[in-house]
């Protein structure tokens, strides 16, 4: 990396921090309709930014960087809870876009994202790394329609493109639908975390644009999937970082006994091994974000291994980081901690969830095991 890349990064991060530090997600929570998007913000981040077209080559309107700076931006987004579809768009959809085959239909979608177009992905598991479709495609007089259910889309009701892996006739494929096509049914879900919106969305007959050749499986999009578990790592490194600072400011202020509680030596001990465990988290993260911009200079088996073993060690230790630090420091905080007003339950929400959303860190230990050949399935074969 050279020091100007170092400082690019730099320049960046403390733009996306001054335009996302004043927000705040409770505005938009809504028990009905689930948590909404600051529109005006994300116009401020893509227009004003650029984030949107990071990804994006620069032939087609975008900036033509890595995956370094999108875990820049989702970071920071991460860490203040920031009601915008940074990740959904960004780090799930810019990233399937990515690793798609060149094409004319690619291309447009990309040109489109990095204008600000609001985009998400309906993964076949919401709950674990397989990217077995669940959702068929098929011909009709009109052009191909696509029929199935996704549930747990992230930034479902705000999207306006969903892609998604399907099944076709001739094999898997990627595909794409726009949200305003006839069709499809959108419905809030409630989840776990109040701070993001989740949709279930129906197919029936809709309306679809098909970006790939069918392929014998999905396996062809699975650096597209660890691309974008290295992003929900660096969302979960922002969710840390910023529970520990205001952990030990809280340490700082807070009196008792004539003394600041960060005086007493359970609590140093407790923020000194939380920062143990953020010090990991960003030392993995960052070599799955080499990883990624790796694969995409290059993408060969060998990178493609690389990359999914470092993916799915950042998100285990990452997840197990941020569900540990929100936690501790929610107790730290004491009893104010716990109340409805204060932001730590709402971080404490938003660890949980990505602690789960396409796989546990007990799923992505196992997953990469068996990247590397090592574990129960391996002994199995005599390895």
């Amino acid at each position: 990396m050279t020091p100007a890349t170092i400082e690019d990064r730099r320049l960046l991060t403390d733009a996306v921090r001054a335009a996302v530090s004043g927000a705040s997600p409770r505005p938009f929570i809504s028990q009905e309709q689930g948590c909404g998007t600051d529109d005006s913000l994300w116009k401020t981040l893509t227009q004003q930014i650029g984030v949107a077209g990071l990804l994006v080559p620069e032939e087609l309107g975008g900036a033509g960087a890595g995956v370094a700076e999108i875990a820049d931006v989702i970071t920071e987004c991460g860490a203040h809870l920031t009601p915008v579809p940074a990740l959904a768009t960004l780090g799930m959809a810019g990233a399937l876009l990515a690793i798609a085959p060149d094409s004319d239909t690619v291309r447009a979608l990309e040109t489109r994202l990095a204008e600000g177009t609001p985009a998400t992905v309906a993964w076949p598991n919401p709950a674990g790394p397989d990217l077995t479709p669940q959702m068929r495609v098929q011909e009709s007089p009109d052009g191909p329609v696509l029929h199935g259910r996704a549930d747990f889309v992230l930034d479902g009701m705000a999207a306006q493109v969903v892609i998604a892996p399907a099944l076709a006739t001739d094999g898997v494929v990627l595909v794409s639908v726009e949200t305003d096509a006839d069709g499809i049914l959108r419905t809030p879900m409630t989840a776990l975390d109040l701070t993001r919106g989740m949709a279930r969305m129906a197919f029936d007959g809709t309306p679809v644009t098909v970006l790939t050749e069918p392929a014998p499986s999905a396996d062809f999009l699975a650096p597209g999937l660890d691309i974008a578990l290295t992003c929900m790592a660096a969302e979960q490194v922002g969710v840390a970082a910023r529970c520990h600072d205001e952990a030990v400011n809280w340490a700082r202020e807070r009196i008792q006994f004539d003394r600041p509680i960060g005086s007493f030596q359970a609590i140093k001990h407790s923020l000194v091994n939380l920062l143990m465990d953020l010090e990991l988290a960003r030392s993995v993260l960052e070599v799955a974000v080499r990883a990624a911009d790796t694969y995409l200079d290059m993408p060969t088996e060998q990178s493609a291994l690389a990359l999914r073993t470092a993916a799915s060690a950042a998100k285990a230790m990452c997840g197990d980081a941020a569900t540990r630090l929100t936690d501790e420091s929610l107790h730290i905080f004491g009893g104010i901690g716990f109340t409805w007003e204060h932001d730590a339950h709402l971080y404490f929400r938003r660890a949980k969830a990505l602690d789960l959303m396409l796989g546990a860190p007990a799923d992505h230990r196992a997953r990469l095991a068996a990247a590397l050949g090592v574990g129960p399935s391996a002994r199995g074969r005599g390895a």
